[in-house]
C-alpha cells in the first residue's frame, strides 16, 4: 500500500511539474498552412461585410449549399443572398477550428467546425455551431474556393 501510494505521490508531482501542453494548430505544410490563412480570409471579409466575400474568393463555377437553401446554388446566387444576408444583420463573433486539410495537385479539400453569434437588428443574439466542408482549387497563383457546404452541430 505505501509503494502504491508513494508511486502515485510521485506521479501527481511529476504531472505537476511537466509543461503544459495547450492545443495547438495542426501541424501543416506551408502549403495547407496557406490554404487555411484564405480560408481565415474569407472569413474575415464576410463578416466586415465590404463586398470581398464571395465574389473575389469564389471561382467562377463555385457551387455552395447549406441547410438555408433547399438546393445547391452557383457564384451568382451566392454573392446575391450573401448581399441580402448582409441587409439583414452581422456577426457578432465567431472562430474557426480547423480540422483538416487535404492536398492533391491543385485541389485542396478543407474541413473546419464554425462556432457563431450573429443578431438581426435588435433581436436576440443568436449562436450557432456548423461543420463546413470547403474544396478549393489553385488558380492564378492563388487558391479560389470551388465549393462550400455545412451542416449544423446542433441537437
Amino acid at each position: 500500500m505505501t509503494i502504491k501510494l508513494l508511486a502515485a505521490s510521485a506521479a501527481l508531482l511529476l504531472m505537476g511539474a511537466a509543461p503544459q501542453a495547450h492545443a495547438q494548430m495542426p501541424t501543416w505544410s506551408a502549403e495547407q498552412g496557406e490554404v487555411w490563412k484564405f480560408v481565415q480570409q474569407s472569413w474575415v471579409d464576410d463578416v466586415a461585410q465590404n463586398g470581398k466575400w464571395p465574389a473575389e474568393y469564389a471561382d467562377p463555377q463555385m457551387v455552395t449549399w447549406s441547410a438555408e437553401f433547399a438546393a445547391p446554388r452557383g457564384k451568382d446566387a451566392t454573392v446575391r443572398w450573401t448581399k441580402f444576408q448582409n441587409s439583414q444583420g452581422k456577426v457578432l463573433q465567431y472562430e474557426l477550428a480547423p480540422q483538416s486539410i487535404s492536398l492533391s495537385g491543385n485541389t485542396a479539400v478543407v474541413t473546419y467546425a464554425l462556432t457563431i453569434v450573429a443578431q438581426r437588428g435588435t433581436d436576440k443574439p443568436d449562436w450557432g455551431k456548423e461543420a463546413i466542408v470547403e474544396t478549393l482549387v489553385r488558380s492564378g497563383g492563388g487558391w479560389k474556393f470551388l465549393s462550400s457546404t455545412s451542416f449544423s452541430l446542433e441537437k
